[in-house]
Parts: structure tokens; sequence; C-alpha cells
């Protein structure tokens, strides 16, 4: 007899347990992040959502997929989405033109791009008079690619025309079926299109390097509102960033699963982007690869030199906090 309360005690100690945890689950803040394709480059969002940091964190971390650049920040803006995983350049542009983003972190602080073509172009020159596939035309991708292209005398008003196609799957599609001529490919995709039979034409870094590439585009309401909230989510990242850098083969694993990229693509991809740095390892923008950005987005869209310094689209505050809550030392 003696032993029933105790089990009672047990029974009562156990609901009370559950009714916690369930509370717990129940009173997690949404963050919704949109991405625009799945690829390599997003896997330190995967991380975060797989290997538990968001929930760590009490965020029920939701990725999304909206194809193209500026439908991702018009959701943004809208606050359909609450972070916009891509590089900055749309969020510098709607900024300018009067939307109240910032960028409070980065994923990816180099450009990992490269120009495939059909096996038929065997020079950047020789895309003259053809059809060039681009995922958006205001992406920083876009930008880069003129640039590029310029260095070959290829005029962008008259030399080529440019097709907004979308994500990478859409545009290597196209370039298959002769289409397009030409597309640029990140370092996640590179190798399976290698093996399709195009040609690498070069590489982005060969041109403009230290390009910033993927940040966290948000809106200035949201982290105003939600301080904590922003500090928790990028403690989050900051642990998904070092986890990715600690598990190598198993993040290749976990690329391999979200993306449907087969696993030996995606391990030379991680091992590649870890070598050299292309995942950050504390969050912080690559202030440089930044300017140099707003530079070449230069007469395009601000009236006049000087252009704005890189602060007035960044606000560091919020993953200063998280680097030293999680003692994660900046290196940028």
């Amino acid at each position: 007899m003696a032993s029933r309360p105790l089990a009672w005690l047990s029974y009562i100690l156990s609901c009370l347990v559950i009714i916690a945890t369930v509370s717990l689950a129940g009173a997690a803040d949404r963050v919704i992040i949109g991405n625009i394709t799945r690829n390599v480059e997003q896997l330190p969002t995967y991380a975060a959502v797989e290997k538990g940091f968001f929930a760590q964190e009490g965020i029920q971390g939701d990725v999304v997929l909206i194809g193209s650049t500026d439908t991702l920040i018009q959701a943004l803006i809208a606050g359909s989405i609450q972070v916009a995983v891509v590089d900055p350049t749309a969020a510098i542009i709607a900024t300018e033109r009067g939307a109240s983003l910032q960028i409070i972190g980065g994923t990816v602080p180099i450009a990992p791009y490269w120009l495939l073509a059909a096996s038929k172009y065997k020079g950047i020159s020789e895309l003259k008079g053809t059809i060039i596939g681009v995922v958006s035309l205001v992406s920083g991708s876009t930008i880069f690619l003129r640039e590029m292209l310029k260095a070959h005398g290829l005029d962008a008003n008259r030399d080529y025309t440019m097709l907004q196609l979308g994500p990478t799957t859409q545009r290597l599609v196209s370039l298959q079926s002769g289409r397009i001529s030409a597309t640029m490919v990140l370092g996640g995709d590179l190798y399976r299109a290698l093996e399709m039979g195009f040609r690498n034409l070069g590489s982005l870094q060969d041109y403009i390097p230290n390009l910033q590439f993927h940040s966290l585009n948000v809106d200035r309401r949201w982290t105003e509102a939600n301080s904590q909230l922003v500090v928790r989510y990028l403690r989050a990242m900051l642990r998904a960033f070092q986890w990715i850098y600690a598990h190598k083969d198993e993040a290749a694993d976990l690329a391999t699963k979200r993306t449907g990229v087969d696993r030996k693509y995606t391990r030379a991809t991680v091992e590649e982007y870890t070598a050299r740095g292309i995942f950050t390892k504390d969050g912080s923008v690559n202030r440089e690869g930044f300017q140099r950005l707003i530079d070449l987005l230069g007469e395009r869209l601000f009236k006049q030199r000087p252009y704005p310094p890189p602060e007035k689209y960044l606000e560091m505050k919020y993953l200063r906090v998280a680097q030293k809550e999680l003692g994660v030392p900046e290196s940028r």
C-alpha cells in the first residue's frame, strides 16, 4: 500500500513533465525563412532546423521556397516571411526605394559562382548574340554576370539577351535544351552540371573576388518588435555554422537529403566551402565584399557619389549579442 502514493506521485510528475513539454512546444516562436531554391548554400539553415538548434532556442523554423529574388523580397516586406536568405542586392535596392529592410548577418561571405555554357562555346566572347539564362533580372548573380561579360567586351545593351528563368534546375534544363547558351551556377551545382556535359567558362572569383553573398535579410519592423527572438534565431544559426565545420560528413548527408543532389557532389562542395571559408563561422557580413557590391550597383541605383556605406543597410547589434553569449569570436 505504501507504494501506491509513490506511484501516484510518479504519475503526477510524469504528467507535469508532459504538460510542460507540450506547453514549451506550443509556445515556440515561429520564424518563416524564405529561400529561392534548395541548394548546398542553404545548408546552415537546414542544419539549424534538422539538428534542433532552432528548437533549443524555442523557435519553430519553417523553410519555404519562393521562386525568385523579387518575390522573396516582396514576401519579406509584406511580413509573409521573417528572414530571406539570399544575396543582399535586392534588399539594398528595396531599401533605396523606401522599404525598411536591414541585414542582421551573413551565411556565405564569398560569392561562389561559375559561368557554365553549352559545350560548343569555348570562351565567354563566343556568347555574343545569344540568350543567357538568369535567376532574376535584378539579382546579384545577374549583376556579377554582366561584369564578367563586360570584361570580354560584351555590352549589356546590344551583345546578348538575358532571360529570367528562376532557380538552377530550370536554367540547366533550358541550357540542355538549347534555349539558352549559358547561365551562372553555384558551387553546389557545378560538379553535377559538368558531368552533364556543360563547359565551365570561368569563376566569378577570377573577375570580382571577395563579394558578399548570402545574407540574413529582415524587415526592421520585425527586429525592433522581436529583439530577443532575433538574438535567439542568430544563436541557433551560429551553432549551425559551427556544426557544419565539425561534422562535414554528416553535413554532406544533410545537404543531399535536403537538395536531392548526389552525395559525391555535396561532400566535395562541403569540403571546398569549409576549406575556403565560403561558409561563415561567425555569422558576420564581409564588409569589404559588401562595399564592393554597393560599388557594382553604382550608377544603376544611386543618383550620385559618394555611394552609401555598408552601415546604411547592416544592423549587427543582434549578432554581437549572440556571439558574446556563445563565446564566438568575430573574425570579420
